[in-house]
């Protein structure tokens, strides 16, 4: 597999395991401090498309990363001088481990996610805007769906329930909580069970009755609605603020330092095809059953569209690592402005 950075194929891998309990943050330091160049090192001229840098990104299959794969399908990565690889995994919590396990290059994961890793001393850094949550409940592309014949009908009857997210003591674990509490429900992770589900597994979960609700985005809400026999009780994103920040793309400390030119190669690439994809929704919904093999080509003509930023700054994580806190998924608000590196 590519090595995160040319030239340290042959450094000792961190085990991604061992990363996910936490068990090795000092480990992780100790490698990449002996491996470190300074930053004046970096190269800096263009990459050349005919010989283009590989590099890989984690990617879930979920309706907000088909921009990479428009980037990919346009050749935009290629013109930057990038030969980008997608790789899949089951949430953000398993791509942020894979990129300090020096498997991954570039991830796009949930800021949360992202938060916890921050600010247990990890070297990441996001740099990319990923995806924001919609304006207004409307155009929501997420939502927390029951059984069409559930007797859930508002937030108060969740009450005693089980709900599924796709990771808990994450940014879907932190929003649903947000937005129980704001329907009124007080101290909502005591009176509420939350289990694990993956995304794909979410709309049959419910529908087979073994949870009684679960917080899904698209394509899975449509497909729940479609073929799952659900209906959407409430829409947590625009619960917990409009356009809330879910997702950014983020890398390596050290990637950034060694090759800012990579770095910045990616960030104009993916921005450029964000922009793409927000002002052409019909090549969004004919690229989505190419990016996803397993998804409708019905289902991906009629779900909602998620909703991208083509900036990113420190302010944008300052109420989720404000949440972060509070519901003590992190100690410590780590340095936003130190934490956020847009490429030049």
């Amino acid at each position: 597999m590519h090595a995160l950075i040319k030239g340290l194929s042959a450094q000792p891998k961190i085990n991604r395991r061992q990363l996910a309990a936490g068990t090795c943050v000092a480990a992780v330091l100790a490698l990449l401090a002996s491996t470190g160049v300074p930053a004046t090192a970096a190269e800096t001229k263009p990459l050349d498309p005919n010989d283009p840098y590989k590099v890989t990104l984690g990617t879930i299959p979920i309706a907000p990363l088909i921009p990479a794969f428009i980037a990919m399908e346009q050749g935009w990565f290629k013109e930057e001088g990038l030969d980008v690889e997608l790789k899949p995994e089951p949430g953000g919590q398993d791509i942020v481990t894979a990129v300090v396990a020096q498997e991954f290059d570039f991830g796009f994961s949930n800021q949360t996610s992202l938060l916890i890793a921050r600010s247990r001393g990890l070297p990441i850094s996001a740099f990319a805007n990923g995806v924001v949550g919609s304006p207004d409940v409307a155009s929501a592309w997420d939502g927390l769906i029951v059984r069409n014949d559930s007797p859930i009908k508002e937030p108060k009857d969740l009450i005693g329930k089980t709900v599924s997210v796709n990771t808990l003591n994450n940014t879907p674990h932190m929003v649903l909580l947000k937005a129980l509490e704001n329907a009124g429900i007080e101290n909502p992770e005591r009176q509420i069970t939350f289990i694990e589900v993956q995304f794909p597994d979410a709309v049959g979960a419910v529908s087979q009755g073994r949870v009684d609700a679960a917080w899904v985005v698209e394509p899975f809400v449509t497909v729940g609605r479609m073929f799952g026999d659900t209906r959407i009780v409430m829409h947590l994103l625009i619960e917990t603020a409009p356009s809330f920040l879910m997702s950014a793309y983020f890398t390596s400390d050290k990637l950034i330092a060694e090759r800012p030119d990579v770095v910045a190669a990616f960030a104009r690439a993916i921005n450029r095809a964000m922009k793409y994809a927000s002002e052409n929704p019909q090549v969004v919904r004919d690229s989505f059953p190419k990016f996803n093999e397993n998804a409708n080509p019905k289902v991906a003509q009629a779900m909602a569209l998620p909703f991208w930023k083509f900036e990113l700054s420190a302010a944008d994580f300052e109420m989720g690592a404000e949440l972060a806190k509070r519901y003590g998924f992190i100690d410590e608000v780590p340095d936003l402005e130190a934490f956020v590196k847009i490429p030049e």
